[in-house]
């Protein structure tokens, strides 16, 4: 999202889509609001958007169990509402139901045992038995949820597109690729696998779900609301129910929007009036895709959708605060009305949430929204100069919420915070970067997807603890500014 001359993003949280969350209390004072997916005396395992993460049971201090809700019906998942600031419906993640025990055969030395996996193929391939099926399965499983706990979705959706030419009607097979697939948005390969799904498994309203989700981002609204009801009239889901809504409130304005298509972008936009300011558009929007990919060592596969709006049509459609200048909840959503061409603060707006758009693969959702806020400022070349006393100021006093309550949305901020908190935001990565320089940032993104405990990776990195690194950055600010 965009604030004035910086911006805010959409929210990154572990909480499970139905909002019934654990709370795991940590001996460091941090905690960690996830749903507990299951325990040993070792590890205590929670759930996130790609899978299963573990934390050694030696850290945890004690765990509070939230209730679950009854579910509807058997086998059905539920949605994260939009409101939460996720892009897209999904139901809860497949890979969780399965685990990679570290005992599994299949994972030797911290990696797939490839010999392991072609013993069972052949045997397979020579001995049809259900005993041969279950272990190569099990095996392909194993192996796809190790590598999302390892932050490679790429690499899960492999295993599973391999694992389905053995068992090419599996449905638990099919919803696991179906949601890596829509999660790292490659819509074209989901649509491959589920339109032929959704006729094999009509009963399933998770195969539905997905299947809606691709048709929206693909920009098909009229196919994605479609396929989401579908899915309702089978099993209700109130989430489904507010995605349903809110691609009505799009669809009602999407029959007059025209299109244009880049090597890396669709730009929707209304009127032939703002034509020529829509072509401008995607040239600073392929042009900041060029830096950041040399910024951030990175390079986004599929289509990134962008809609600029009418300002009033951006309000309606997504419903945010009145502070929000822009938005980035999977689609670039931008309004412009009265603006004929790509000003600075347009190229500067355009470059912040395509930042979040990178975030976003790169650590597949997992990133904390500060630091995520931060480097969206960092590139779009904002500075803390113009606030800076009045930040040092509110850091010395301690008037800003730390780090660890940052994690989340940004959307609940009083507003009187949102100026300053976004500048800590930024304060953050500008001393990140003039400390330890962009590798270690880009380092740090990289790692958030298979670890996105920020707490562990900065002791990792740089021997600091959230609080210490939070006191590392005040005396930055006060340095700079004064306090």
């Amino acid at each position: 999202m965009w604030l004035g001359l910086s911006v805010v993003v959409l929210a990154v949280t572990v909480l499970p889509p139905d909002g019934h969350a654990d709370t795991i209390y940590l001996k460091n004072g941090r905690k960690i609001v996830a749903q507990v997916t299951r325990e040993d005396p070792k590890q205590v395992f929670y759930e996130v958007p790609g899978g299963e993460l573990a934390i050694p049971r030696g850290l945890v201090d004690h765990i509070e169990k939230s209730p679950l809700p009854t579910p509807d019906a058997e086998g059905g998942g539920n949605t994260p509402p939009s409101a939460r600031g996720q892009e897209l419906p999904l139901p809860p993640s497949p890979l969780a139901q399965s685990s990679a025990e570290e005992n599994s055969p299949v994972i030797k030395d911290g990696a797939v045992d490839e010999g392991y996996l072609q013993r069972l193929e052949y045997d397979m391939t020579h001995t049809t038995s259900p005993d041969n099926a279950h272990l190569l399965k099990q095996a392909f499983q194993q192996a796809g949820v190790f590598l999302m706990r390892k932050g490679d979705p790429e690499g899960a959706i492999l295993r599973y597109s391999e694992a389905l030419k053995f068992f090419p009607n599996d449905l638990s097979l099919t919803l696991a690729l179906g949601y890596l697939e829509v999660s790292q948005s490659h819509f074209f390969e989901a649509m491959d696998l589920l339109l032929p799904a959704s006729d094999q498994h009509p009963e399933s309203p998770d195969i539905l779900l997905l299947l809606g989700s691709a048709y929206y981002g693909m920009e098909n609204l009229d196919q994605a609301i479609a396929e989401w009801n579908k899915a309702l009239a089978i099993q209700d889901n109130p989430g489904l129910r507010e995605a349903v809504a809110r691609a009505e409130r799009e669809q009602s304005v999407a029959g007059s929007y025209l299109e244009l298509h880049s090597e890396h972008f669709l730009l929707r936009y209304e009127g032939r009036e703002i034509e020529k300011l829509s072509g401008e558009v995607l040239n600073s929007l392929e042009g900041s895709f060029r830096d950041l990919v040399t910024d951030l060592d990175y390079s986004p596969r599929e289509t990134i959708v962008v809609i600029l709006y009418p300002n009033q049509g951006f309000r309606d459609i997504t419903r945010s605060p009145n502070w929000v200048g822009a938005l980035n909840d999977g689609k670039i959503r931008v309004p412009v009305s009265g603006l004929k061409t790509v000003d600075t603060e347009l190229a500067r707006v355009l470059k912040h949430e395509l930042t979040h758009s990178f975030v976003r693969q790169i650590t597949v959702g997992r990133c904390p929204t500060w630091f995520n806020e931060g480097l969206a400022q960092l590139e779009e070349g904002a500075t803390t100069a113009s606030l800076g006393t009045r930040l040092a100021k509110a850091l010395a006093a301690g008037q800003l919420p730390p780090f660890q309550a940052l994690e989340g949305t940004f959307a609940n901020l009083p507003s009187e915070q949102v100026g300053l908190v976004y500048g800590k935001s930024l304060a953050a990565l500008e001393y990140l970067r003039d400390t330890f320089g962009m590798g270690e940032i880009r380092r740090l993104l990289k790692a958030m997807s298979s670890n996105p405990d920020l707490n562990s990776l900065f002791q990792d990195e740089f021997r600091l603890d959230l609080p210490a690194f939070e006191q590392e950055v005040a005396n930055y600010v006060a340095k700079r500014y004064g306090a």
